[in-house]
């Protein structure tokens, strides 16, 4: 079997950079679920990490904190960048794949609070912003959020804009957190697949986070991806899962639409029950294998991180 090619499509990791004074990205931590040295272990060749702005500086400190956030990821990847590769483009995607010693970043925005107009934008995008969460399960000016059950609204004249000029400079559009109404709207006028970076399937675990099936077909019919959530919550309910239940909510997925448009999206160091033995980015290695078992190779490699290439080679512009 070739190289399995690992890509995690969401973490929190960078709340913990700027808010642990003992965290460090570099060194093996004892807490929390990743770090770069985990990152290699587990073999991670890419990995989204996201800038997730917290309630308390929402909504008028959102976007200096994010400015403080998107400074802070580019001084972990300029420190060490033997070891890390900013990802940008398509030929940066690809390149990956020859450097075994590299772990690729791909800066994300969790909740485009920070996003308040056209020219914002364009000012993230230079920054090397290449995916936005429209929401976090808030509402804000682009749409709103999962958690807004009392409105029944969707994205916002501004998110329409907003969506359009993602698809024209090459940054991908998240619906993961979105509320049904947003999802529907974006769907309409996005031209670009459709990535829900950490999302399940709701028939597996109605938990409102997850995706109901007409979702899950329009995000395949788009040749999107979905990246399955690691939170116990959103796998079954519960506080307490397993590998069996990632699983489970792959083969429903796949069954449904097939196996080209399902990936990983961890949500670590942004969930606190992982499932028991997926406790952390080293245990990538060990789902590879539970995978091949159930899927064969070609399926597993998919799943693993080849979807998540393909996506973002659609997606990304070119340098």
């Amino acid at each position: 079997m070739e190289a399995i090619f690992t890509a995690d499509g969401h973490c929190d990791t960078m709340l913990r950079v700027m808010n642990d004074p003992d965290y460090d990205f570099f060194s093996n931590n004892g807490n929390g679920h990743l770090d770069l040295p985990r990152l290699m272990e587990g073999g991670v060749n890419l990995q989204v990490m996201a800038l997730f702005v917290e309630s308390k500086f929402k909504p008028f400190q959102a976007l200096p904190r994010t400015l403080e956030m998107a400074g802070a990821f580019h001084r972990l990847v300029d420190s060490n960048s033997d070891k890390l590769e900013l990802i940008t483009s398509r030929e940066k995607m690809e390149a990956l794949k020859k450097k075994p010693q590299k772990t690729g970043l791909l800066m994300a925005l969790e909740g485009g609070e920070a996003i308040c107009s056209l020219d914002s934008l364009y000012a993230f995008f230079h920054l090397g912003l290449r995916l936005i969460t429209l929401t976090w399960n808030q509402r804000n000016q682009l749409a709103d959020g999962v958690g807004e059950t009392c409105t029944g609204g969707g994205l916002t004249v501004l998110g329409r804009e907003i969506v359009k000029a993602m698809n024209g400079l090459g940054i991908g559009v998240d619906v993961s957190h979105l509320s049904e109404k947003s999802f529907w709207d974006v769907a309409e006028i996005c031209e670009k697949p459709l990535i829900a970076s950490h999302s399940n399937a709701y028939e597996v675990c109605n938990h409102p986070r997850n995706l109901k099936d007409d979702q899950i077909d329009k995000i395949a019919d788009t040749e999107g991806i979905i990246g399955i959530n690691f939170s116990s919550y959103f796998l079954n309910g519960t506080k307490k899962s397993s590998i069996e239940d990632i699983i489970n909510h792959i083969e429903y997925i796949s069954n449904r639409c097939g196996f080209d448009w399902v990936g990983l999206g961890s949500d670590f160091d942004g969930i606190g029950f992982p499932p028991e033995g997926m406790e952390n980015v080293t245990r990538f290695p060990v789902l590879a294998k539970e995978l091949i078992k159930r899927f064969g190779d070609g399926n597993a490699l998919k799943i693993m991180g080849e979807n998540w290439r393909t996506v973002l080679n659609k997606v990304l512009p070119s340098s």
